[in-house]
């Protein structure tokens, strides 16, 4: 298979949709003898936060001296992003040779089952047989939409990390957190450290349930054994006194902004320190957590006029969001470039923004599931419709003062596209 028809091959799954089980996975890994057997996993799961988790677990591992599978999703506009190598993306000469070698099997177990594998499930076991092939010393693997019937979940994590628990898929678990938290928590393993951010203490206690039923060696509660006990301001980030599972570390320099980002830190360190089974060598994980970059998660494109892109799509994205952007940055008005896509709580993510936003410009993301730009703009009274992503990015930048910051937020179909709009602009 050229890297081209890889490519056309993966994308005619994408009609196949979201399947929740793991058995089709399973029948394919089985009859490759299991590759996701052959290096420790941490495992990551949750509402939000679980790429930037990833992405400061995987650069404290690769500080130490690791090659460190890393799966995640979604992508920004290439499939290789979702495979990868410290998050470097896999090449497109080792997509096409993975896909070459797996696609008899892929046959052979469709044909034995009678129904196709799915996109997500054919690049899960795409990751799995790379890091097999590169050797890989750890994987750091982001669960889908779920946990237990998810398509990774068929990988043993040694760690289990549950960032938070927020309303988000409603047509997966139709609000009910709990159900959400029960299905998430499904990823713990026998013998397993599992780490996790829940707020509520509801949730802790039904998630250290689930956790200790599926034979979970311990349970560890971000603000219970592991603490974020002091974060400052700095530039280019925040200072972090983190009290970790082995250690405490002072001061430590992380080279995100927010709360939220804090807290991941002191998730992403205990679940280094459990995977390692010992403390962490302070600069080493200072070096990790400044090389830390996070793209379309309050990431700053430009300055004066200020414009940051967030894919943040649900409330507890928007608070978080909101958030950081006040405890770090000013400015003298936010103008507001929003595109949702329709099964998103869209009212209850603009009630959050419009207390701090003084224009807004809503914008449709070049995707099917694209929220109706007049529900968006209902939401927002007095807002402009500008339908193209990156017409709409040119017209907030052309009106803006060099005081204003440019927020672009809703779905990571619109920080896509953003993204693209602005490196070719820059």
């Amino acid at each position: 298979m050229s890297y081209a028809d890889a490519i056309d091959f993966l994308n005619a799954r994408i009609r196949f949709g979201i399947r929740p089980g793991t058995e089709r996975v399973k029948a394919l890994t089985d009859d490759l003898a299991r590759p996701q057997d052959s290096y420790p996993v941490l495992h990551i799961s949750g509402t939000n936060a679980k790429f930037s988790v990833l992405a400061m677990a995987t650069a404290i591992l690769t500080e130490l001296g690791m090659t460190v599978g890393t799966y995640t999703s979604p992508d920004l506009g290439n499939v290789r992003e979702r495979i990868g190598f410290g998050l470097e993306p896999i090449s497109e000469e080792q997509f096409e040779e993975v896909l070459s070698y797996l696609r008899p099997y892929i046959e052979i177990v469709e044909e034995r089952m009678g129904e196709q594998l799915t996109y997500f499930e054919l690049l899960t076991v795409m990751a799995f047989e790379a890091f097999f092939d590169r050797a890989v010393h750890a994987a750091v693997i982001e669960a889908g939409l779920g946990g237990e019937f998810d398509a990774t979940n068929v990988a043993d994590g040694v760690v289990g990390v549950l960032t938070n628990v927020s309303l988000d898929h409603i047509r997966q678990f139709g609000g009910d957190l709990s159900k959400a938290a029960w299905e998430k928590a499904g990823i713990a393993k026998p013998g397993s450290t599992f780490i996790t951010g829940v707020e509520q203490d509801d949730l802790f206690d039904l998630i250290t349930k689930r956790a200790t039923e599926k034979g979970a060696s311990s349970v560890v509660r971000l603000d219970r054994e592991i603490k974020l006990l002091d974060r400052q301001p700095a530039v280019g980030g925040q200072l972090l006194t983190i009290e970790g599972i082995e250690a405490t570390y002072d001061e430590v320099f992380v080279a995100q902004f927010g709360e939220h980002q804090a807290r991941n830190a002191v998730l992403a360190v205990a679940a280094c320190e459990a995977f390692v089974g010992e403390q962490l060598d302070r600069d080493v994980l200072e070096r990790g957590l400044t090389a830390v970059r996070t793209p379309a998660r309050m990431e700053i494109m430009q300055r004066q006029p200020l414009v940051i892109v967030d894919g943040g799509h649900n409330p507890g994205s928007a608070r978080s969001v909101r958030d950081a952007l006040e405890d770090s940055f000013t400015w003298q008005r936010m103008i507001f470039v929003v595109g949702m896509v329709d099964s998103k709580p869209i009212e209850e993510v603009a009630a959050i923004w419009r207390p701090i936003v003084d224009q807004v410009i809503v914008t449709v993301p070049n995707t099917e599931r694209a929220g109706d730009p007049q529900r968006i703009a209902d939401a927002f009274p007095g807002a402009e419709i500008v339908p193209d992503v990156a017409r709409a990015v040119a017209h907030a930048i052309a009106i803006a003062d060099r005081a204003d910051l440019v927020m672009i937020y809703g779905s990571f179909y619109t920080a896509t596209e953003a993204r693209h709009a602005l490196h070719a602009h820059n």
